[in-house]
């Protein structure tokens, strides 16, 4: 069963670009399917650290979980920063802000605003029956 399962799926070199299937759990309504890592270590008993541009994923991956692909990341451009894969999906989706409305009902003048604590403009869909002077 071993030499069965080893020559259909053959062991992966660290550098090796993979994708990764995110699970519909993890995974937000605009965030990719899959997302693209790269193998950064091999551990003895065949499991793989893989990481991606923004850090290196916190769990270790066996053979079945990961697909090779082209390659895009070098395995040199991975920060030592650990990351879940659910927080890796949401970076790479582009969404920083997320599905967030700060439930005001008038203006958003202070930090208790969940965008303006962070330095953003509230969006079209948090007051969209008062004047654009929180927009």
């Amino acid at each position: 069963m071993v030499s069965l399962f080893s020559s259909r799926l053959p062991a992966v070199d660290v550098g090796t670009n993979v994708v990764i299937r995110v699970p519909d759990l993890d995974r937000g309504r605009l965030a990719p399917r899959n997302i693209l890592a790269v193998v950064v270590d091999v551990n003895s008993s065949g499991l793989y650290l893989l990481g991606t541009k923004e850090g290196q994923l916190e769990r270790l991956y066996v053979r079945s979980e990961i697909t090779t692909a082209d390659n895009f990341i070098e395995a040199h451009d991975v920060p030592s920063s650990s990351l879940s894969l659910r927080s890796a999906s949401m970076i790479t989706s582009g969404s920083k802000r997320g599905f967030v409305s700060c439930h005001f009902k008038r203006y958003c003048i202070n930090k208790k605003c969940k965008f303006r604590s962070k330095n953003m403009k509230c969006n079209s869909m948090c007051h969209s029956n008062s004047s654009r002077k929180n927009k």
